[in-house]
């Protein structure tokens, strides 16, 4: 009589599991699992030139800015306002790098998990009729191409960028959004202190202007997960950034999470419906 086949432990086919899938070229159920699991408090600065402006989004701002075109909101500056720069209905395909660890990868599916809970964006696998995508790897640091650009772009997530703060604010970018310190309405609010910014990184602190894009009725969020804090970029130490608000300067660029602010501007960008901001995983 033959022997059944031994089962084996929970834990041990979990374990099993979570090393072949790390070899897919997308998240997996047991990436989710895991996501369950990671601190979404942890987080580190946010790197510079992590914003990178394709030429098709370039020409777009170029002509918005020629042709004086404004759009219908309450305030402008965040976000892309033309539809053609915008994922059509906030859907995002994917491809992931086989480069991550299951832990790098858990904290991946937690962010995208975040998204899927508080607004109607979709970072979902690519198919294979799907032209316009982005590519998860670890390049050269952290940044994404802003914005729907057409055909593949890329998302830089190196190791030192893998935390849930970092990876939501990256993907924000993904889907159109700038810096908060850079919306052309900033004077009223914070202070660039030049001089001691790191020299060639003056273009990550200066003002991108508002045409072509909007607030979405949004006014200046200084704990926006967009904002970076005080120091970032700092030559010396010293600020860079300082809030006009009496004892917003240390407050600032310190959220882990996306702001009330923050989920208003996606949700009314991509027309998102009935979504709690204040749902949680």
């Amino acid at each position: 009589m033959k022997s059944l086949p031994q089962i084996l432990p929970l834990s041990l086919l979990i374990l099993l599991l979570m090393i072949i899938d790390t070899n897919a070229d997308f998240l997996t159920p047991i990436d989710f699992l895991n996501a369950r699991f990671v601190n979404t408090e942890s987080r580190s600065v946010f790197p510079l030139n992590d914003q990178r402006f394709h030429l098709k989004i370039k020409r777009h701002l170029a002509i918005a800015n020629k042709l004086n075109i404004t759009f219908q909101r309450t305030r402008r500056g965040s976000a892309v306002a033309y539809e053609a720069d915008k994922w059509p209905n906030g859907r995002v395909p994917y491809v992931l790098s086989p480069a991550y660890t299951p832990m790098q990868r858990a904290v991946i599916a937690r962010a995208i998990a975040g998204y899927s809970s508080k607004t109607c964006i979709r970072f979902v696998p690519k198919e294979i009729n799907d032209r316009d995508f982005i590519i998860i790897s670890k390049l050269d640091g952290c940044y994404a191409d802003f914005a729907r650009v057409g055909g593949p772009q890329q998302v830089s997530l190196a190791d030192e960028c893998i935390d849930y703060p970092t990876i939501i604010h990256e993907f924000m970018h993904v889907i159109g959004f700038i810096h908060e310190h850079q919306r052309e309405d900033r004077d009223g609010f914070v202070n660039i202190i030049w001089r001691n910014v790191i020299p060639g990184a003056e273009t990550d602190f200066e003002k991108i202007s508002a045409r072509g894009l909007s607030y979405y009725g949004e006014g200046y969020d200084y704990f926006s997960i967009m904002h970076y804090e005080a120091s970032e970029g700092s030559r010396n130490g010293r600020n860079t950034i300082e809030a006009k608000q009496h004892g917003f300067t240390p407050l600032m660029g310190k959220s882990t999470d996306f702001t009330i602010s923050d989920l208003n501007r996606i949700n009314r960008a991509y027309n998102c419906k009935r979504f709690d901001p204040f749902s949680f995983l």
